[in-house]
């Protein structure tokens, strides 16, 4: 066992350990309750505020309210350098976009520069909700409302559509009347950089999905609706979507060709499995399919994922049976593979379903509660899914969280809040048990055999918690600030563990 075993130097509350690393996903569940005045997270977790709505702009004007996605763009495939694009589900609708970067010094964000894009050449938009970063690295915003205006005279109803953005210029490439109109959510766009799902959230709302015609060019292509069963095959159906009159009448054609009703498809995201997610709001579930062929293909077979149940979450306090509730929205991936699930409805929660939940055996935790009067919205990762950007929408005006963030700032979230979010270690000032200096712990052997002793070294070790990887509580040992510990962890089964030390630092183990 020599062999394989390591020394961790683990910077308290500062370097990560390697090997077996940690990621943004690893978290013990929250305790489910209802809202509250304050923004709930796990305490391995930070947050930063990054803007709030009524903030000053660089280039003029303030930051509108109602912030929804929160579209993280790479520049050159970065993860420290970006920009941010920021929704706003108002009448009138508006994006805002930030130039953004990471300080490694100050280990916090910066915004250099902030500017909201004009719509005024396609007559305006409405209602910008959810959306995507497309693989090309633009930004493609969703108007949720459509209207039967047309006050510009060009033939298209003026709401109802995505609309895309250039990041970098600031400005609106165009609305993409092919795709239809209808209440327009979210988008995923395949990595073949032409099939794009997509739905209407609306009841009757529909499922489709868009090939463009030419990559990377969303201006013009064909155009199905889903038709078939919600747990079972089904088969897409192209419907017309070339002249202005079938473009601008998308639900009335998806009925006509027989498209399943769904109740509010909210979100389409495609998994690591290649299969694509869907949550849909007013029937409380996820569901998920395979594509036979993204490009070609006409059937698809289709199951519920997650929702329309209880599940056990286990938390610091015990197991609780918890409803999933109403109102699944926005949906998003990290590196793990672990579905993201943002709520509108309910409690509110920020779910995360585990990478391998199914139905018969699941993997559900919850990572957040959004404060009292709001919702979650828009979570996006960066490129190595280490800093999560999202935004709190629309809370109530009486707030006062009165919590401090990475940067020392007081945030009350009374006001639409984007923030970002990442593990203690990877966001603001590093800290230490005893000034300025820093107090090293190292835990080895890691992994470990279940017949030897983990050793646990490092100054003023007053606890030290052992959690199962759904969060339970194995055991606890409690110390007089000692600078050395031994666990015996004999009877554990093998896998992977969470070592607490003093409620502030979790480790990742492998009992083998």
């Amino acid at each position: 066992m020599n062999n394989k075993s390591c020394i961790f130097s683990i910077l308290f509350l500062g370097l990560p350990f390697f090997l077996i690393g940690q990621s943004i996903s690893d978290f013990i569940s929250v305790t489910p309750v209802t809202q509250t005045e304050a923004y709930v997270f796990p305490s391995s977790h930070k947050f930063q505020k990054i803007i709030e709505s009524g903030d000053a702009l660089t280039e003029g004007g303030t930051m509108p309210i109602s912030p929804d996605f929160s579209g993280f763009v790479p520049i050159s495939g970065s993860s420290t350098n970006g920009y941010l694009s920021i929704n706003s589900e108002s009448a009138p609708g508006g994006n805002t976009i930030l130039d953004i970067s990471f300080n490694s010094g100050s280990n916090l964000w910066e915004v250099s520069a902030s500017e909201a894009v004009d719509f005024s050449a396609v007559a305006g938009t409405i209602a910008n909700c959810s959306g995507t970063v497309t693989p090309w690295n633009t930004v493609v915003s969703c108007e949720e409302f459509s209207s039967s205006l047309d006050q510009n005279g060009d033939g298209y109803r003026d709401y109802g559509w995505n609309v895309e953005i250039d990041p970098a210029t600031k400005t609106v490439l165009g609305k993409r009347f092919a795709m239809g109109n209808f209440a327009h959510e979210n988008i995923v766009i395949h990595n073949n950089l032409r099939t794009v799902y997509q739905g209407a959230d609306s009841n009757p709302g529909y499922l489709y999905k868009f090939v463009s015609t030419v990559a990377q060019d969303l201006s013009s292509g064909v155009l199905y609706v889903y038709s078939g069963s919600k747990n079972g095959a089904g088969n897409w159906i192209q419907i017309p979507n070339t002249t202005q009159t079938e473009r601008n009448t998308t639900l009335s054609l998806s009925s006509s060709a027989g498209g399943t009703v769904f109740n509010g498809v909210e979100d389409v995201e495609i998994g690591p499995d290649g299969q694509v997610y869907l949550a849909v709001k007013g029937e409380n579930r996820v569901y998920r399919f395979q594509d036979s062929d993204p490009i070609t293909g006409t059937t698809a077979t289709m199951e519920t994922y997650v929702g329309n149940m209880n599940y056990d979450i286990t938390h610091a306090g015990g197991t609780t049976s918890v409803s999933w509730g109403s109102g699944n929205d926005n949906l998003a991936f990290d590196g793990n593979g672990n579905l993201w699930v943002n709520q509108d409805g309910g409690n509110h929660y920020i779910w995360v379903v585990d990478n391998g939940h199914t139905q018969a055996s699941p993997q559900v935790r919850i990572f957040g509660i959004a404060p009292s009067g709001s919702e979650s919205t828009g979570i996006t990762f960066t490129p190595d899914f280490k800093y999560m950007f999202l935004s709190i929408q629309h809370p109530s005006s009486s707030n006062a969280a009165n919590q401090t963030d990475a940067d020392g700032q007081v945030v009350d979230f009374d006001k639409g809040t984007t923030l970002v979010m990442a593990l203690a270690d990877d966001l603001g000032e590093t800290l230490s048990l005893n000034g300025n200096e820093q107090t090293v712990y190292s835990i080895h052997p890691n992994p470990v055999s279940t017949n030897e002793m983990i050793e646990i070294t490092g100054k003023n070790i007053e606890k030290v918690s052992w959690f199962d990887v759904n969060g339970k509580l194995i055991f606890e040992r409690k110390y007089d600030r000692e600078q050395r510990v031994e666990l015996n962890l004999n009877g554990l089964s093998s896998g992977f563990y969470f070592c607490r030390i003093n409620d502030r630092k979790t480790v990742k183990i492998l009992v083998e």
